[in-house]
């Protein structure tokens, strides 16, 4: 049985590379979700999680994915991004070399399978109720078109009529239009000044605007990093009341096949 811990201590060695380049460059980001989380409540990972998230509004994830083509070590890592063909998401990971890790959602796509973290670009959502609604429905179905054009899905979503549906449809058009299409839509109301962000391919979470303009060091394990200085606000909004351990049974990790940490 690996050892989630272990994995964990492989994880650092990516955030400590990008902590690097984001101090060099003076980059703004912020731990995000439940990596945030387990900064308050538990002084780093949460103790069954497996993944760690940065979040970062547009402008900073841009310049953060330009200073990588000087800055970040390639004989150890890999960035992913959107412009890799076959990769569907529209944040960006940055891999271990020589590591891999297999999740049940991404295993018949043909990207790079190390060791990961996540990096989110925060982009402006329109401040009114319908527009937002249309907004995120047209965000809803571009997403599920790439996944599904990308050969992303668990034997389980792959059954269901829908993903035949986003299919048939995904033939109509190729992968590097359907990314074109999204990207634009995306970034569209960066342009304009409103309350909320969220990011692409976890729509759900509304941030607000205001909380990266204001950022705290937290302690996360034996190092420290960003993250939204009114934590209170953000966590109660996507988790509720966060100090409160879940069921047992709600501890769950992602659904992986295989871990290798090759020489870690």
């Amino acid at each position: 049985m690996v050892s989630i811990t272990k994995l964990q201590y492989t994880i650092l060695i990516i955030v400590e590379e990008i902590n690097r380049i984001c101090m060099k460059n003076n980059i703004s980001f912020s731990m995000d979700g439940g990596t945030l989380l387990g900064a308050v409540r538990h002084k780093g990972f949460i103790p069954w999680d497996d993944d760690f998230d940065i979040g970062l509004k547009r402008g900073e994830y841009e310049r953060l994915l330009q200073a990588c083509k000087t800055d970040l070590d390639s004989k150890k890592f890999t960035l992913q991004t959107y412009e890799v063909r076959d990769y569907a998401f529209s944040f960006a990971k940055i891999h271990l070399n020589n590591t891999e890790i297999v999740e049940d959602f991404s295993k018949q796509a043909n990207v790079h399978h190390g060791i990961f973290i996540d990096i989110f670009p925060y982009d402006n959502l329109p401040d009114r109720a319908f527009a937002q609604r249309i907004f995120l429905i047209k965000n809803h179905l571009l997403k599920n078109l790439i996944w599904v054009k990308c050969n992303y899905g668990t034997e389980k979503q792959r059954r269901k009529i829908s993903y035949g549906c986003f299919k048939a449809i995904s033939l109509l058009f190729s992968i590097e239009k359907l990314k074109e299409i999204r990207e634009q839509h995306i970034v569209k109301y960066n342009i304009k000044k409103t309350k909320e962000c969220f990011t692409s391919d976890y729509p759900m979470y509304h941030l607000e605007n205001k909380w990266f303009d204001k950022l705290t060091i937290y302690k996360f394990e034996n190092k420290s990093y960003p993250g939204f200085d009114d934590y209170d606000a953000y966590l109660s909004r996507i988790y509720g009341d966060y100090m409160e351990l879940p069921s047992e049974e709600k501890r769950k990790v992602h659904t992986t096949q295989k871990i290798d940490f090759g020489s870690y």
